[in-house]
């Protein structure tokens, strides 16, 4: 549930309080975040990730464009 909650934005002080835990260290032993979750949060926001997701539409439209070139000729 501390997971779940976590994915859906539940800051972990209140998933902490909830719980009843003295210590934060203790609620993170309950609170894995999933792969899926990793993945979204780097793209959304790795410098590296952005460069690499521009790069691919930068791709994508020259192979676009290039079938569209190829077709009309």
């Amino acid at each position: 549930m501390a997971t779940l909650m976590l994915e859906g934005g539940a800051d972990i002080r209140y998933i902490q309080a909830m719980l009843g835990h003295v210590r934060l260290d203790t609620t993170q032993i309950y609170t894995h975040v999933s792969i899926r979750v990793l993945k979204q949060v780097h793209t959304a926001t790795h410098p590296g990730a952005r460069l690499e997701s521009a790069n691919s539409q930068v791709k994508e439209a020259h192979i676009h464009s290039d079938q569209q070139v190829g077709s009309e000729n």
